[in-house]
């Protein structure tokens, strides 16, 4: 049945040439047509072999959040998150960056009521360079590697405060940093007194290297013996009379070193009228005036806890076994 089905359909594809069977025009344009998909088939096959397994598609499992819901949960996000803060810019240690601002109205510290001053009373701005002042008397009043001047000169013509006259009087100042700092005030008990350090007022002096002179108040209350220090040891004691006060004010000077960019002691130089008087009996220490003038002082034990220092003073004398001196009588 098969061989019949073969004759038939191989009599189909060809026809009787003269005693031979040739293949019919049809077969040759069938034959080319398998050809032609044979070949589409291979090369599809072959690009399929080297073409890299593509990555499986994840299954939605929710709608997609649409543009709306994006920037909304942006927006939570950020109002979220803490804030960058903002750094602070640097203090400026250029005095020429600096201002000597009035302190108006200056107030009287007892009513409040505005006074006039015959002397104007000015502030450093901005405020933070009394930072450094701070750090740089830390070091002078506790003898810790204080402040070298760069230049070792004279300033003339610096305006001195203390002067009962109501004009200024100029006097001469230097700058200098082996001063001997070991003077201090006790009580009547022998109890260290922890002075009160107001800064005052600062000037110009018109001096490049020193451009700016700073007084400070440094008040002692209850003053009653002056004690000297040296090498370690009490070398003199001095019972001390306040008249017209209960507080010992001494007064204190400081020239700003713009080359090294650091305060230092200034001693004054005697000039016409002899040695002008920087210490007094007032009857309240300079705290009343920290408001007022817009500048917080600190007392003595302050500023050691705040730079790390150490008082070398004893807390206590034992009096009864000291030698005293003559009286030191100290007017307002």
């Amino acid at each position: 049945m098969l061989k019949g089905i073969w004759r038939e359909f191989y009599e189909y594809l060809t026809y009787d040439d003269y005693g031979r069977r040739r293949p019919r025009p049809a077969v040759y344009r069938l034959l080319a047509a398998v050809g032609v998909a044979l070949g589409l088939g291979a090369s599809t096959a072959l690009f399929a072999c080297q073409a890299p397994p593509a990555a499986p598609q994840p299954v939605p499992t929710s709608t997609p959040p649409t543009a709306t819901a994006t920037v909304a949960r942006i927006a939570t996000a950020t109002a979220s998150a803490p804030p960058t803060p903002t750094p602070e810019p640097p203090c400026p240690e250029d005095p020429r960056l600096w201002q000597l601002v009035e302190v108006k109205p200056y107030l009287d510290p007892g009513p409040g009521n505005p006074v006039q001053r015959r002397k104007p009373i000015y502030r450093i701005e901005p405020a933070c360079v009394y930072e450094g002042f701070w750090r740089d008397l830390a070091h002078i009043l506790f003898l810790t590697d204080p402040p070298k001047p760069t230049v070792e000169k004279r300033v003339e013509n610096v305006p001195w405060y203390w002067s009962p006259d109501p004009g200024f009087i100029y006097r001469p100042f230097r700058p200098i940093w082996n001063t001997s700092m070991d003077f201090t005030f006790y009580d009547r008990e022998g109890a260290l007194i922890d002075e009160v350090l107001t800064i005052y007022t600062a000037v110009q002096t018109g001096d490049p290297d020193y451009p700016v002179m700073l007084y400070i108040y440094r008040d002692s209350p209850g003053t009653t013996y002056a004690v000297q220090w040296k090498e370690g040891r009490i070398t003199e004691v001095r019972p001390v009379s306040l008249e017209g006060g209960t507080v010992l004010r001494r007064v204190g000077q400081f020239l700003y070193d713009a080359r090294g960019r650091r305060w230092v002691y200034a001693d004054i130089i005697p000039g016409i009228g002899g040695y002008p008087r920087g210490m007094h009996a007032t009857d309240a220490d300079g705290s009343a005036l920290w408001e007022i003038l817009g500048v917080r002082g600190l007392k003595r034990s302050e500023l050691a806890k705040a730079f790390g220092m150490r008082e070398f003073f004893p807390e206590r004398i034992n009096l009864k076994e000291l030698k005293l001196g003559k009286i030191s009588r100290i007017g307002p």
